[in-house]
């Protein structure tokens, strides 16, 4: 063998060897996207003191909670307290998102800024998470082209005077959930849409000085009776309401004289308590009223607001002024018919 043929012999081993051992390093596979987190925390901070503002936190939450649906996420949405910031919370790691006015995401630093959306809000993010922002961003934008974009929108943020609309389609952005909701109970949709408007004009983050919450302002122990954890869900607000409300009218089915009758003692005892009600039933039977109409029935609140009232055996939970009551009723069986113009079967 000549020294040629020897050294190519070597070189051919060389590359042999150099080529096995190549084939024991892990080949990478072409680059795969960073995976999203399973869940999310955000919070939304806009201040809810304007219709507009209020309206916005309602928009932000179907558009998060879209997202979160798309992608198979669990989501966990709240509303931020007036006069608290969560920037510093979303830092540290406490959320994942934060929402704020798109006018406000000039005065926020370190953190990623979504693309504005609809030009009123942006969402943040933590620096890092880049998947998670370039993926929302992309869904945002697909869903600004998609076709029922500017329906969804504008059901969310056009406000309107009940007693001054033109006929329309579309009462509020949750007429499906509200829909469903009353053919449950057997009622008109328009009629529990009524209530949600008088109780929160569709604003879901109303909260009154009570502690009654949600679209349906449900007390903390009534929404608890009905398994609502999250108030700001409008799903469980208005199913819960629903229950509570078909339980009032069956309350007073053999009272009432007819349907509407029904309605309007539900509707008070929505308002004041089953026990309030009864309480003016009970005096007004006494009284020989009417009781399977509710104006008779009220005409014995002059009395109710008398301490001696006490003295007659037929009240249990003392003097009831009623002012604010016999209005509730009178509104939200205004705004039902009027909802029936504006919105016929």
């Amino acid at each position: 063998m000549t020294k040629s043929e020897i050294t190519a012999l070597i070189v051919t081993g060389l590359l042999l060897a150099a080529t096995f051992a190549v084939s024991l390093v892990p080949r990478r596979s072409p680059a795969e996207p960073e995976p999203l987190r399973s869940h999310i925390r955000a919070v939304i901070q806009i201040d809810r003191r304007s219709s507009a503002g209020a309206l916005l936190v309602g928009y932000n939450y179907f558009l998060l909670e879209s997202y979160a649906e798309h992608n198979g996420q669990t989501v966990e949405i709240s509303a931020a307290r007036r006069h608290t910031s969560w920037v510093d919370s979303l830092k540290a790691g406490k959320v994942d998102m934060v929402a704020i006015p798109w006018s406000d995401s000039l005065a926020v630093d370190s953190v990623l800024v979504s693309r504005p959306l609809d030009s009123l809000s942006v969402w943040l993010m933590r620096y890092g998470d880049n998947a998670d922002m370039k993926d929302f961003d992309s869904w945002t934008a697909e869903w600004e082209l998609s076709e029922g974009h500017e329906t969804v929108k504008n059901s969310f943020l056009k406000r309107y005077d009940v007693f001054r609309s033109r006929p329309r389609e579309v009462l509020s952005p949750y007429d499906s959930l509200i829909r469903a909701n009353a053919d449950s109970i057997d009622v008109d949709w328009r009629l529990l849409a009524a209530i949600i408007y008088k109780e929160s004009r569709f604003h879901i983050e109303a909260r009154s000085h009570r502690g009654a919450s949600g679209l349906m302002q449900m007390m903390p122990s009534t929404a608890a009776h009905y398994g609502v954890t999250d108030p700001l869900d409008p799903e469980s607000n208005i199913e819960a309401g629903a229950k509570f409300f078909g339980r009032l009218i069956r309350r007073y089915r053999k009272v009432a004289a007819d349907e509407d009758e029904r309605y309007k003692f539900a509707l008070a005892a929505y308002n004041a308590g089953m026990g309030r009600i009864d309480d003016l039933l009970r005096l007004a039977e006494l009284r020989d009223k009417d009781s399977g109409y509710w104006d008779d029935v009220i005409q014995v609140l002059p009395e109710m607001r008398e301490e001696s009232v006490m003295d007659t055996g037929a009240v249990k939970l003392g003097t009831f002024k009623g002012v604010e009551t016999t209005r509730y009723v009178d509104d939200v069986m205004a705004i039902y018919r009027e909802f029936c113009r504006i919105c016929p079967e």
